[in-house]
């Protein structure tokens, strides 16, 4: 880019939109359009302005050894690098960084929270809360690699009709399964207490009464509540925590009700502009909002949202808006902290509550809640009040990451009607496991079972991973078991392959690193292609997080792109494999290429790292 900045005067700013990589090397490792831009002002032919321009990075190619010839295609400046200093220059910035191979501080000193899964606390996830959860974590991993302060957060739904229902249905219902998890048992109770609230008005009475009880902390349906809903979320959390998921906080409604962050909120609402309390007609005594100031919102024929009804009840926008205001910090917390459990991964996670520590979750720059693409409006409606309240900054930089819906082949699900059951999260990993255990055992018949087993559960969890993620989140997608468990194409067993393959040949080389190599041997196109993946790995990382765009139906986020990125190395390094021997090639050529090697895995492992894949070592 240098190069091309100094030939034309124009700023890194203007010229690097104009760099792209050909689809064949035989048109340069790079290229650029900038005689297109250049001919709107200098008013010539785009190629003979290209002509120019190389004429003029010809005069000075010898300062520059990455750069090894030039030239114009009609309007196209074409750049061939010197293949032998390019892979002399990636293979020892990988080698410099290591395990941080990739990392950026673009984003340093920012603070983002990513809220997900949210999964009511009253059955076993479904293989769209995965997605949703999966979404979730790869997002927080993506903005940590480009040094943003990330914080996960979990919203807990304890409180509403559905957890008024399990209750009653808990005080007459048999012991669970000592087998049986206890949100799938949850998720069975509330499949059936569904029929009795549809068809029983006694019942209907009766969860209504348990439903004011839980207003009252100090009742036994309180209690017996917050035992079942605290015993789901455990259970709810093995399952995340097979799927490398896990997070620092947890927001629980009930301490949302009793807190006084409803109250605060309210009060604080009604200082500002757009925002006001109705003395007459059938909002009278409500806290509204006045939508008929935007002009988005301005053709509604009932324009003023009410956000707290005149009882002082929140509506879902009001205690919405009020939550994003605290998550931005713009009124004090008024939580207590205490710890929920001390996840696998050795770090606690903490909930809200009305006793324990107080501070500790601050405020933020960015919020991101992973939601439903249906919820599009509803998430746009809260963001749309901020703005109009005043709070344009914490309205611009709130983002709906929207997702799709995901589905099984021939199947579909519904929490009330238990279609779920037997398609649960928990059920498609298990189903994963035994499949990925039936190819381990054909590759590897003498290993031992828990090395198979342990090695299918890491296909397993990345395949589901993987697939989860090599799709746009605002598309639909279907989960397909030969598809996610491919370990010849674009799925992650695929990718973990490459990787054990290349483990291997450094064990058979009987070495790990080794820095006397000389890197400029490397010049084959397969060499030299794998070489330039490499380095493209810090931008492609850096670049789904400048490509996050709001849209109509949420942020974009390009979690594929990673995947991508993935399944072209690992088939780059499958070409290197089968046209550069290592092992047998002569010793100076043998030390460059388990350089290379050893560069591919770096690659490789920040790759798999960012979406979460396991690493296999051996497969």
């Amino acid at each position: 880019m240098r190069v091309l900045c100094e030939a034309t005067g124009l700023s890194p700013e203007d010229v690097l939109p104009t760099i792209e990589i050909p689809p064949d090397s035989a048109l340069g490792d790079m290229a650029s359009t900038i005689s297109f831009a250049l001919a709107k002002t200098m008013r010539k032919n785009p190629a003979a302005i290209a002509q120019e321009i190389v004429a003029k990075i010809i005069e000075g190619i010898a300062g520059e050894p990455l750069l090894a010839s030039v030239e114009s295609k009609g309007p196209y400046i074409n750049l061939y690098l010197n293949r032998g200093a390019m892979a002399e220059e990636v293979l020892r910035a990988v080698e410099d960084v290591g395990r941080e191979y990739g990392r950026s501080e673009e984003f340093s000193g920012l603070r983002v929270l990513v809220e997900s899964p949210a999964v009511n606390p009253s059955k076993p996830w479904h293989i769209g809360h995965a997605r949703n959860a999966i979404l979730g974590d790869a997002l927080g991993n993506i903005l940590q690699w480009v040094g943003y302060d990330v914080v996960r957060l979990d919203y807990v739904n304890d409180l509403g009709l559905q957890i008024a229902q399990l209750v009653w249905k808990l005080k007459q219902s048999p012991k669970k399964p000592e087998d049986q998890k206890y949100d799938h048992y949850l998720g069975h109770l509330y499949v059936e207490v569904q029929e009795a609230f549809e068809k029983d008005e006694e019942a209907q009475g009766e969860i209504r009464e348990v439903s004011r009880n839980l207003e009252n902390l100090e009742s036994e349906d309180a209690r017996l509540s917050g035992k079942m809903v605290t015993d789901c979320v455990l259970a709810q959390c093995q399952t995340a925590y097979r799927l490398g998921i896990y997070h620092d906080f947890q927001v629980w409604e009930s301490a949302i009700a009793h807190s006084g962050l409803l109250d605060e909120a309210r009060e604080m609402m009604l200082k500002t502009k757009n925002v006001y309390q109705p003395t007459e007609g059938d909002k009278a005594g409500c806290i509204v909002a006045d939508l008929s100031k935007m002009e988005e919102f301005g053709d509604m024929k009932e324009p003023e949202k009410v956000l707290f009804r005149s009882d002082g009840t929140r509506t879902y926008a009001g205690a919405d808006v009020a939550l994003q205001l605290w998550k931005f910090g713009v009124f004090r917390d008024p939580f207590r902290y205490a710890q929920f459990e001390m996840q696998p991964n050795g770090k606690p996670v903490l909930r809200t509550a009305l006793e324990g520590e107080t501070g500790g979750f601050g405020k933020f720059d960015v919020v991101m809640n992973v939601i439903a693409s249906r919820q599009a409006h509803p998430q746009r409606l809260v963001y749309s009040i901020l703005n109009l309240m005043g709070y344009t900054t914490e309205s611009e930089n709130s983002h709906h990451i929207a997702y799709e819906f995901v589905g099984l082949e021939d199947e579909s699900f519904s929490g009330r009607k238990g279609t779920w059951i037997g398609y649960s999260t928990d059920d498609v990993l298990d189903k994963a496991v035994q499949l990925a255990e039936s190819e381990v055992e054909k590759r590897n018949p003498d290993e031992s079972d828990d090395f198979k087993k342990r090695v299918a559960e890491q296909v397993a969890v990345g395949a589901i991973r993987y697939f989860m993620l090599n799709a746009s989140p605002d598309r639909k997608i279907t989960f397909r078991w030969e598809e996610a468990l491919d370990f010849n194409g674009d799925a992650a067993p695929y990718l973990q392959y490459s990787r054990a393959r290349a483990k291997r040949i450094l064990e058979r080389a009987g070495q790990q690193d080794n820095r006397n190599y000389d890197a400029s041997l490397l010049i084959t196109d397969e060499e030299s292609e794998l070489v330039k993946a490499i380095a493209k790995l810090p931008e492609e990382i850096v670049g789904v997080a400048k490509g996050m765009k709001k849209e109509v139906w949420g942020t974009s986020f390009t979690s594929n792109k990673i995947t991508a990125f993935g399944y072209n190395l690992a088939n780059l390094f499958s070409k290197f494999y089968d046209t550069s021997p290592v092992l047998k090639a002569e010793e100076s050529t043998k030390s460059a290429r388990l350089a290379l090697v050893r560069a591919f895995i770096t690659a490789m492992d920040s790759c798999l790292n960012i979406l979460g894949i396991p690493l296999v070592e051996r497969m």
